[in-house]
């Protein structure tokens, strides 16, 4: 299957891409951190696709992002997952109306710093909602920061940590932080099945001095986060699926390939001129094709809302597009996808589950990332605005 983005078929990508990818499966089976794949990503400036072409970055829109997203996801999903806050806080960077401000950390993505994020927390409040315990005052003339945050993924890699806290008058401010400013621990503690690299743990803050500058601004606590945020933070994680698919299909053709022999009551002799195989891999190779397409064509209505956005046109029709265009990725990605990954089995005899092989890494990786949040609940959601005309959730993730 071909690039889905631009970026990834020039020469030099393209090699970064397969020298990532040649050690993913490896990686993944050991539990070792990218930390050099990363960093290798950010020094050839691919953590800059969103930044217009005369400020150093490709000027690719959220199409372009995503469709790399997908690339990258297929030569190791971990890495692709480590940037999804970076491209998401690049985004709004570039929306920032102080142009001093906006120039400042426009310099920081040019200089391929890394942006992680410590937003979650765990207890009783719900998720996606903004009932945050961190806190952000003001002691002694200085500002504050107290806390502790998990599902902070990324921030074991990153250079800044973007983090969300309350502040007086029920409002909720974003924070920059530097990973390394004293009193900022991030521990490797997430225990996922898949995805266990990501650097998916907690995020602790005591008494981290917070220079004025850093804090980006506030909004009220119950104000819903500016156009297309959640839209592309929500379909970031289909384009990993759609990556890790691509993944599903190669490797169940490369297994058939492989094979030396098959059963005596097969169809053919030779597992490569079998039938039932080849039908075996086409439908896993037309589902990868059919999630790229998804993720790709939602990704439109995320550019819909940011172009309307900048020309000061109303959003509220493109926002329900897009939040409806994300959703149904998800209801139906969520289902097709652990599917796939199980098929991919069905290819191969017994060697197939060799640890050596690891191809149960696609089936975990593509489990947890669904976990993220519950597609029921979204099929529910979009099935009552469709027969009753409600609206649908305002939170984290819608």
């Amino acid at each position: 299957m071909s690039p889905a983005s631009r970026t990834a078929a020039e020469p030099e990508v393209a090699a970064l891409l397969a020298e990532i990818a040649a050690g993913a499966a490896e990686r993944e089976r050991r539990d070792v951190s990218p930390f050099d794949e990363v960093a290798a990503i950010a020094r050839a400036g691919l953590g800059a696709l969103s930044l217009p072409v005369d400020e150093g970055g490709r000027g690719a829109p959220v199409r372009e992002v995503l469709a790399f997203v997908v690339d990258l996801a297929a030569a190791d999903p971990i890495v692709a997952h480590v940037l999804r806050t970076h491209y998401s806080q690049v985004l709004g960077f570039l929306r920032q109306p102080d142009p001093d401000v906006r120039r400042r950390w426009v310099d920081e993505i040019r200089a391929g710093k890394v942006f992680g994020n410590a937003i979650s927390e765990t207890g009783p409040s719900a998720a996606g909602g903004h009932e945050f315990d961190t806190r952000l005052d003001e002691v002694d003339g200085r500002l504050v920061l107290n806390g502790t945050k998990y599902y902070s993924t990324g921030t074991l890699y990153a250079d800044w940590i973007a983090v969300a806290a309350r502040v007086p008058g029920d409002r909720v401010a974003t924070v920059m932080v530097p990973a390394d400013r004293a009193g900022v621990d991030v521990v490797d503690d997430w225990d996922g099945m898949g995805q266990g690299r990501t650097g998916t743990g907690t995020t602790a803050f005591t008494d981290v001095a917070v220079d004025p500058a850093d804090v980006l601004g506030s909004r009220p606590r119950l104000e819903p986060r500016p156009p297309g945020d959640v839209a592309f933070l929500q379909l970031y994680l289909h384009a990993l699926v759609a990556g890790i698919l691509r993944n599903v299909a190669a490797d169940a053709a490369g297994v058939v390939r492989s094979r030396s022999r098959t059963f005596e009551h097969a169809p053919a002799p030779q597992a490569v001129d079998d039938p039932i195989l080849q039908e075996t891999v086409g439908r896993l190779s037309a589902t990868a094709w059919i999630a790229e397409s998804a993720v790709l064509t939602a990704a439109d209505t995320i550019d819909a809302v940011m172009e309307a956005w900048e020309k000061g046109e109303p959003t509220d029709d493109l926002l329900l597009a897009a939040s409806l265009a994300h959703t149904s990725v998800k209801v139906h990605l969520d289902r097709i996808g652990p599917e796939a990954a199980t098929a991919l089995f069905d290819v191969g005899g017994a060697s197939a589950s060799s640890r050596a092989r690891n191809l149960d890494r696609h089936w975990r990786s593509i489990r947890t990332i669904t976990l993220h949040n519950p597609a029921s609940y979204k099929a529910a959601a979009i099935g009552r605005h469709l027969v009753s005309g409600d609206p649908l959730p305002v939170n984290g993730y819608f």
